[in-house]
């Protein structure tokens, strides 16, 4: 949804489509802010297959961006692990998107000189 689209809507179908994306902001306890990896590695023995081309894995990382530019790294182990770590970073997407999508009913909103929110 952008700008565009909601500048023709009336201000009472941005007041319903700004309740219902509040209401669906309710967090899954299994969100994680971090972006799940998939990598294929070289390991140190000389003689090894990797050095030829054929690399060990896949093997599967949880990685998050902190402040001053330090990242935090968990290595995944097994199918489970990694299915919970990807509905985590899935929740945490469509939170993202929920509160992207309220931001420009906002801005909407504040442009037309409407309140933002029932006083």
């Amino acid at each position: 949804m952008c700008k565009e689209d909601l500048a023709h809507l009336s201000t009472l179908v941005l007041r319903q489509r700004q309740a219902r994306l509040f209401k669906a902001l309710q967090p899954s306890p299994e969100v994680i802010h971090a972006s799940c990896l998939e990598r294929f590695l070289k390991c140190g023995r000389l003689n090894c297959h990797c050095r030829r081309g054929e690399k060990h894995g896949p093997f599967f990382y949880l990685n998050r961006c902190l402040a001053q530019r330090k990242m935090r790294t968990l290595l995944l182990k097994g199918e489970a692990q990694i299915l919970r770590a990807r509905r985590g970073v899935a929740a945490y997407r469509q939170i993202l998107q929920a509160l992207d999508q309220l931001s420009e009913i906002n801005w909407e909103l504040l442009r037309r000189g409407e309140a933002l929110a029932d006083e």
